[in-house]
């Protein structure tokens, strides 16, 4: 009996009446869909502690498919099991930061590939998905009971242990929403309400603020259910898919702490009326929203980001303890931006429909913008190296793992044969089916052909829905000619800005047009009197009515501020197509992203002259500019000579 007070048995049962008769309209739309318990049977999985520490101490977490497949099956199977609310709170404690860590190894596996997503690496996606979904709906059950239990010393800490439960569930909604976004994918639906739902009943039970230790943060101890709704919050602000992969977790790790920063509050009338107001009854991304556009007024929320401005965030980032982000300069100015309020666009767009040649990387882009030929001095290149030219500039580490290609008409029975694959020391690094899919793709070279959604002055809304998947990734340079009219054979130059995976098998990009009549050239660091190795480059002529000066886009990495570099450029003349070596100094940097680097540059003989002038030395000093560790002063005479 659960007590003098009541004759009815302290079962699950009576706990589900409870919820059925109690439980108001928050809680109703949080456990709207539970699984049907039953009791377990002898054959189950045991609930004592001493069971329970034994099982987790057998783990292999060191074998990731063993122990990810263990842990999600064991999940499955005591959520459909009636167990008291503390012991599986005990059990799913023990899991919490191992799931964590294992679905983040399991996302590196579908990081950097080509999208979308092929079968294997689509049901490796989805499996990450299921595991924060069965360990949140853990986790729920004992939400779910906690609120049920009435007589206050059956569950004696509730408030705290609410508090503890919340912040899980939202925990795991977040890292799922994460995935999601960095595979470019919408959240699943329900998951955008759920994390709502779960920060409305915490405003209710008034524990938002109560601190919270989780062992699976990275840069905290501890947080708290508004830090954390906040976390995941901001980050959809910012809007995910107009972000590279990796930024869009470093931002949701760092705020952890950055959260911190910001506020929410119940909209007030009297509020001002550009604040940043989002609607909680939606089950889809928060946007700001106009208040009388919201008719539950109990929805109707406020961000305070005034702390989110870009000299807060600076101050932040150069702290000791973020030194090590992998977020730039150039990032916090967009993210400030995105916690401001929402700009208007500046160009109106309007629908289009036509087909595209479309080229995407800096090599793509080089190899059409130079007539669909490589330049003389990369065939020799090929030539002196092993004879296999690969294209992408960009190449992924060797981490001891490697993928087994799956054919896409082919059923795969069980994903966790196909989730890891241990490279033997014997292996040559060839594999027979791995090179009988690559022959049947396309030419990496060779344009692709696109379907233009919509277009605006200053850039398109480009679709991809072919078979295949594609290498577009946020921030990767882009080329893009029109097959009919007056554009045909007219290359236009731009960067991919967003990108969102449509259904299953389509694409969207959002272009921003950079720049008409670019030049492929060749470019080489000039140091101590000698070139340094030739790499692609772009050239882009000035665009007076923009107020855009000529640029230089280089690759990532290899090039600096004030660097010299010889420019090697084709030219007409006197009907020869002849090689015209220019030194420049690259100047100041317009755009950094971790494919391609673009700057302002100079002539050499310009900068140098101009710099010179500017520095007038006293009559009476002695002449020492002639430095022997210096060669800049002869730049001007080396022709002459």
């Amino acid at each position: 009996m659960c007590s003098g007070i009541t004759r009815v048995p302290c079962s699950h049962y009576f706990i589900d009446f409870l919820w059925r008769t109690d439980l108001q309209t928050t809680e109703q739309a949080l456990f709207k869909i539970l699984p049907e318990q039953t009791k377990a049977g002898k054959s189950g999985f045991k609930f004592q502690i001493k069971a329970i520490d034994q099982w987790f101490d057998t783990l292999p977490l060191a074998n990731i498919r063993v122990s990810t497949k263990t842990i999600y099956i064991t999940l499955k199977e005591t959520n459909q099991h009636l167990v008291a609310y503390k012991k599986r709170l005990y059990f799913l404690e023990k899991i919490h930061e191992p799931i964590v860590e294992l679905a983040s190894n399991l996302k590196q596996l579908n990081l950097n590939r080509e999208l979308p997503l092929d079968e294997k690496h689509s049901r490796i996606a989805i499996l990450i998905q299921k595991l924060h979904k069965q360990v949140s709906l853990g986790y729920k059950l004992i939400l779910r009971d906690l609120l049920n239990c009435k007589v206050f010393f059956l569950c004696p800490g509730k408030r705290k242990l609410m508090a503890l439960v919340i912040q899980r569930i939202m925990r795991h909604n977040s890292l799922a929403i994460i995935a999601n976004y960095q595979f470019y994918n919408a959240p699943r639906r329900g998951q955008w309400s759920e994390v709502h739902q779960l920060f409305l009943l915490a405003h209710k039970e008034k524990i938002l603020n109560k601190k919270i230790t989780d062992p699976s943060l990275q840069l905290v101890t501890e947080t708290t259910i508004k830090n954390i709704y906040l976390q995941i919050l901001l980050v959809s602000i910012a809007d995910p898919y107009r972000m590279a992969q990796h930024h869009t977790y470093s931002i949701f790790k760092q705020l952890e702490e950055w959260s911190a920063l910001a506020d929410l509050h119940l909209h007030q009338d009297n509020e001002d009326k550009d604040a940043l107001v989002i609607d909680l009854s939606k089950d889809s991304q928060p946007s700001f929203v106009a208040p009388q556009d919201v008719p539950d007024k109990q929805a109707t929320w406020t961000i305070d980001t005034t702390r989110l401005d870009y000299t807060h965030l600076i101050e932040h980032f150069h702290g000791p303890e973020t030194q090590t982000t992998e977020i730039n300069v150039e990032l916090l100015k967009q993210l400030s931006l995105s916690w401001g309020i929402a700009p208007n666009r500046q160009h109106s767009r309007r629908p289009a429909n036509a087909k595209l040649k479309v080229a995407i990387g800096l090599n793509n882009v080089h190899y059409v913008l130079n007539g669909n030929t490589e330049p003389d001095w990369m065939k020799v290149k090929e030539a002196e190296s092993s004879g296999k030219f690969i294209l992408s500039e960009n190449s992924l580490p060797d981490n001891g793992f490697s993928s087994r290609h799956v054919e896409s008409t082919v059923k795969v029975s069980d994903i966790w044969g196909e989730v890891f694959q241990n490279k033997s020391l014997s292996d040559s690094g060839k594999d027979e089916n791995k090179d009988k899919a690559s022959q049947s793709k396309a030419d990496p070279n060779k344009p692709h052909d696109w379907e233009m959604v919509n277009e605006s002055i200053g850039g398109y809304c480009l679709l991809w829905d072919h078979n295949d998947s594609i290498n577009a990734k946020v921030g990767e340079l882009i080329a893009i000619s029109h097959e009919t009219g007056q554009k045909e054979g007219y290359w236009f130059v731009g960067t991919i800005r967003w990108l969102k995976c449509i259904q299953t098998d389509k694409i969207q990009i959002g272009v921003q047009i950079i720049a008409p009549n670019a030049i492929a050239v060749s470019t080489a660091k000039f140091v101590s009197m000698q070139e340094g190795m030739k790499s692609r480059a772009i050239m882009l002529p000035a665009i007076p009515i923009m107020k855009q000066p000529k640029t230089l886009i280089t690759t990532a990495l290899g090039y600096k501020v004030r660097d010299q570099v010889m420019l090697d450029e084709y030219r007409l003349i006197n009907s020869n197509i002849t090689s015209v070596k220019t030194k420049i100094v690259l100047l100041d940097t317009l755009e950094i992203s971790s494919h391609f680097s673009r700057f302002k540059y100079s002539l050499a003989e310009d900068f140098y002259g101009t710099h010179t002038k500017k520095v007038t030395p006293p009559k009476n000093a002695d002449n020492d500019t002639l430095s022997l560790d210096s060669d800049t002063d002869f730049d001007s005479i080396w022709n002459d000579l």
